[in-house]
């Protein structure tokens, strides 16, 4: 049994621990700023999650304590680590300001009294630092930080008390320039005299994770008053940051005024650098870490499966799904790939929990069709959920639209749709519905299209729907949103009416695909979740119509149509073949073209049929089921014929 159940969500320390394969890069830009000329600036550009630490973590091992590029048998710099979240939580922005220039002399004070210990330099730095930010609160009110001078004459005893051990009461006022010349001659002193490192490095992590005009004011601290020579500075931060902290001084960025923005930027960083998500080796990590977690082996990773798809049968490795699947979902962002690991590990010790012991393992099929839907679950939880009310996804058509009260699609983009590949299905053309109510699902709307292809292309169309029942049931543990479809359906009645029909569908659901024992039924419908509407619609394997039961409680009778989806062209043709089709069935149809909508429909009204009386449903049942066998047999044949 494995001892890891979990992938922990912590930087990594060095570039030893890189399992991404993103040395190459931390190498590169590692070589380029051993030879920059100082002082200089780095942007580490990333969405959260996506590395920036363990990226700087790397970069700070081989610059500062590697001896790649050093001489001497020393580093190449001296490291300094400054972690903007411990010093703004809790803290006003001027708080922060303050504390961001205690800790980074702070730091360098112990590296310049431990490399240079007779020096008096760093005596000079404190005192210059304590009577800048005790004399002179009016010149910071009007400098480049921009901090409120009754602020900070308030924090003024905590910022004694902190240097009181070094200098007296006896203080002269400090413009910036003579703390900046301090701090230079401090830094500058201490390479000279050592001559074995070429300078300080700076690391400046989690910029991005305080507000953004507060971060914007940390960069305009460091450029106006620690940018020195000898100094080279490590910002994990994103010019969207720097975008949203500039709206207060420049307004809200149109792109008539993105100069004014970009040149701010470009002022305080030198050379930007993108973290390289796109060239994550996710596979060699997928692989390593669903073997620990003990939720594929590697040989099963390794082994190779058949997709079912349109143009024929596709052979892949479990691995390759895995990884696809992955990539359409959480991307390469390491952070959501480890919640991804983390919840399939939780699901899997639970369902053995709780396992049946007559209940068949799963193979690698089920363990890819669950390792999609927790994808979906991850990514796209609005999807995930629309599953849940409706698994039988690839049934999904106009009628599932209406129960999703979902806006309907105009004939031009339906006309666009259906020339790609991705949305020329019904279902398909519902997903693309779901992604208009987000701007995030309407970005990410080809790559969910594709993983719901992925996931169905895994069984057969029989075995489709009870698998995939299943899995939601391991699944729904996870989910942030709402886990029990049941109490989500009945929480969407808002009457009596609508609660009655709930439990009318409920109920006809329960006996038609189970209590009743009717093998036919079975193989020629698929179960749906029961709605609050008064309608339910079953697909019979034709795009243009579907058979729909009604229950009418107002008029007390039981509906079975087909409804034909664009009546103006097929209600015609069926109409020829009426006699014929009566016959076979053995029923009498009423045939409505409505002539003034879109659609047609071809009905069977059965009145008077007790739905008040819960003693007579299971003959209401039968005859629902009965009806919908003829149908579906006497216009199939038709259909094929004419579609």
């Amino acid at each position: 049994m494995n001892d890891l159940i979990n992938i922990i969500d912590v930087p990594l320390k060095d570039a030893n621990d890189d399992k991404l394969n993103t040395r190459k890069y931390v190498e590169g830009l590692a070589e380029y700023l051993s030879k920059s000329s100082m002082p200089t600036t780095v942007a580490i550009q990333g969405q959260w999650g996506s590395g920036k630490t363990s990226f700087m973590n790397q970069l700070r091992s081989i610059l500062c304590e590697e001896k790649i590029y050093g001489n001497n048998n020393n580093p190449l710099y001296y490291g300094v680590w400054i972690n903007m979240w411990e010093y703004s939580i809790m803290q006003t922005p001027e708080q922060t300001l303050i504390g961001v220039i205690k800790g980074m002399i702070n730091e360098c004070s112990k590296i310049i009294e431990n490399q240079h210990p007779c020096s008096s330099v760093t005596s000079e730095l404190k005192e210059k630092t304590f009577s800048f930010l005790k004399k002179t609160a009016t010149i910071l009110a009007t400098s480049a930080i921009k901090v409120g001078a009754n602020t900070l004459c308030g924090n003024g005893e905590e910022i004694a008390s902190a240097f009181q051990d070094v200098i007296g009461d006896n203080l002269k006022e400090t413009r910036p320039k003579d703390f900046r010349d301090a701090f230079e001659k401090a830094v500058k002193e201490c390479i000279e005299s050592q001559n074995s490192r070429r300078g300080f490095m700076f690391f400046i992590d989690d910029l991005d994770r305080i507000n953004p005009e507060n971060a914007v004011q940390i960069l305009e601290l460091l450029k106006n008053m620690f940018e020195v020579d000898n100094c080279i500075f490590v910002l994990a931060i994103d010019y969207d940051v720097v975008v949203k902290g500039l709206k207060a001084k420049f307004g809200n960025n149109t792109g008539d005024d993105d100069r004014a923005f970009r040149s701010f930027f470009d002022k305080i960083i030198q050379m930007p650098f993108s973290m390289p998500i796109g060239a994550y080796d996710t596979t060699a990590f997928l692989k390593d870490s669903l073997n620990s977690i003990g939720y594929l082996s590697i040989s099963k990773l390794e082994k190779e499966i058949t997709l079912k798809q349109e143009n024929g049968d596709v052979k892949q490795t479990v691995l390759d799904v895995v990884d696809e699947m992955t990539r359409l979902s959480t991307g390469t962002i390491p952070r959501s790939i480890k919640r991804l690991l983390n919840t399939l590990s939780l699901i899997k010790i639970i369902s053995n929990i709780r396992k049946d012991e007559n209940e068949e393992e799963m193979d690698e099929y089920d363990h890819l069709m669950n390792y999609g839907l927790v994808c979906l679950q991850i990514a796209y939880p609005d999807i995930y959920d629309r599953i849940t009310q409706d698994p039988y996804y690839l049934d999904w058509n106009e009628s599932t639209a209406r129960q999703f009260r979902l806006k309907p699609l105009p004939k031009d983009k339906l006309e666009l749709l259906d020339k790609i590949e991705e949305f020329d299905e019904p279902w398909e053309q519902v997903v693309y519905q779901i992604c208009q109510t987000s701007n995030y699902l309407m970005s990410s709307a080809l790559n969910i299209s594709k993983l719901l292809n992925i996931i169905r292309s895994l069984y057969d169309v029989e075995k489709f729907g009870a698998k995939i029942n299943k899995m939601l049931g391991m699944t729904s543990v996870t989910s942030v949103t709402q886990s029990d479809n049941l109490k989500l359906q009945k929480s969407g009645a808002t009457n009596q009416t609508e609660q009655k029909r709930f439990d009318y569908w409920v109920n006809f659901q329960k006996f038609a695909f189970k209590d009743s024992g009717n093998e036919e039924f079975v193989k020629n419908f698929k179960e749906r979740k029961p709605s609050v509407d008064q309608w339910m619609d079953f697909s019979i394997g034709f795009r243009s119509c579907h058979i729909t039961i009604s229950q009418i409680i107002k008029r007390d009778e039981l509906d079975v149509e087909l409804y034909i989806n664009d009546g103006k062209t097929m209600f015609p043709k069926l109409l020829e073949h009426r006699a014929e089709i009566e016959e076979k069935s053995g029923l009498v149809f009423d045939w409505r073209e409505l002539p003034e909508r879109k659609a047609s429909r071809i009905i069977i009204v059965k009145e008077n049929v007790g739905l008040d009386d819960p003693k007579k449903w299971n003959e209401q049942f039968g005859w629902l089921m009965n009806v919908m066998l003829s149908m579906k047999k006497a216009f199939t044949e038709i259909l094929k014929n004419i579609e």
